[in-house]
């Protein structure tokens, strides 16, 4: 009786397992890969000690945050402890045709982020979201005394470190997600101490 020859490990490779696990091996694969990718990506990726957000109807550059950002550097501390301060600020501008729908989002995204803890929207945008319930949390809580009606927002459009961003008429308003036992009551911290820099610089 002839003997069947031995077709090996390609032979058994490509013709039964790849033949019946060839799909489920490849998503496999892709799956591992992109596993592998988010968790490098995730411990390479920044944390910030404070994240601000510029939002105005109108234009504004990364670069006219330059003076605010420094002057916050040198007042800001190492809030999650990595050995460094990192501030992140992002402006958007709500004015801007062809990004009109995107950057509504990145602003209602921010909004719904606990890390992003101090808003600096000029009048409209001020007024319409601290009419919104639970959105920002009364200055008087954290020291800050303010004119304003509803006690959420405080102008700072005539502030020096503001000149920079569009001269568009701010208002600050604080986003504290410890109340509803999110957020880090750190960064809501270095948030205040964020606040009253602008408030107090220059003056």
């Amino acid at each position: 009786m002839e003997e069947k020859p031995n077709k090996g490990f390609l032979y058994w490779f490509t013709n039964v397992f790849w033949y019946h696990y060839g799909k489920i091996a490849l998503i496999a694969v892709v799956l591992v890969i992109i596993a592998v990718w988010l968790t490098v990506d995730a411990l390479h990726k920044e944390t910030y000690d404070l994240n601000i957000v510029v939002a105005a109807n109108g234009p504004v550059a990364d670069t006219d945050a330059t003076a605010l950002h420094s002057a916050l550097m040198k007042k800001i501390e190492d809030v999650n402890g990595d050995g460094k301060v990192l501030i992140n600020i992002q402006t958007i501008d709500l004015s801007d045709p062809e990004n009109l729908d995107g950057n509504q989002q990145r602003l209602l995204l921010y909004l719904a982020l606990p890390e992003y803890t101090l808003f600096l929207l000029d009048e409209d945008r001020s007024t319409l979201y601290c009419g919104k319930e639970d959105t920002f949390q009364p200055l008087a809580n954290y020291g800050i005394s303010t004119d304003d009606p509803n006690g959420l927002r405080i102008y700072v459009g005539d502030k020096p470190l503001m000149k920079d961003l569009g001269g568009y008429a701010y208002y600050a308003s604080l986003s504290d997600w410890t109340v509803s036992g999110k957020g880090s009551k750190a960064m809501t911290q270095a948030a205040v101490n964020a606040l009253q820099v602008i408030l107090n610089t220059g003056e």
